[in-house]
């Protein structure tokens, strides 16, 4: 499936918008810039490209996708599906249309040259959207944290938890650091 046009190919798609639906292999790319990446299945696209007045290009698409990252504990392979919108805004190099003329909400850009390529966007996307923890099917079942000598993982609750209900006195190991700058606090 194409991903990168030149311009004046998609000046052609002023009155009717470009339909997009195929996939893309962006593995090697992805995994050549994230080295926690496993594997990327193949990148489904579904969407369209229009062309307004004065060489504004919308673009937008539905991303789908699984990607095997390490679990968060194990380090084990966990196969996660994504799906998100992808939406964004390119200005032809002569564009007349001023960037500000765009909301913070919306993701627009000027093109450097007379192509657009959504390869890096869409990889951008999806390092972006990709889940910063993830877990087994076990690890989620089981509720097993890692320990070893002289060390455990709490939950994220549990530790919240002991942080909350402490009795304001902090760490027994630092309170001799407590009177180390006396004088500052009278």
């Amino acid at each position: 499936m194409k991903i990168k046009w030149a311009l004046n190919e998609l000046k052609k798609y002023q009155d009717a918008p470009l339909t997009v639906k195929g996939s893309v292999d962006l593995e090697k790319s992805l995994k050549k810039r994230d080295d926690e990446i496993i594997a990327v299945s193949p990148v489904s696209l579904k969407g369209s490209l229009s062309v307004a007045e004065k060489s504004v290009y919308y673009v937008d698409l539905i991303v789908s996708l699984r990607i095997t990252i390490p679990s968060s504990r194990s380090l084990e392979p966990v196969d996660v599906s994504m799906e998100f919108p992808f939406s964004e805004i390119y200005l032809a190099p002569d564009s007349t249309v001023s960037l500000e003329q765009f909301s913070e909400e919306e993701l627009a850009e000027r093109l450097s040259e007379d192509i657009l390529d959504l390869n890096k966007p869409i990889e951008d996307a999806i390092l972006t959207n990709k889940p910063s923890q993830v877990f087994t099917v076990e690890e989620l079942e089981k509720d097993d944290m890692p320990s070893g000598k002289d060390w455990i993982v709490l939950p994220e609750d549990q530790h919240n938890d002991d942080i909350n209900s402490s009795n304001g006195e902090g760490d027994p190991r630092f309170a001799v650091l407590k009177d180390l700058f006396k004088e500052d606090n009278e």
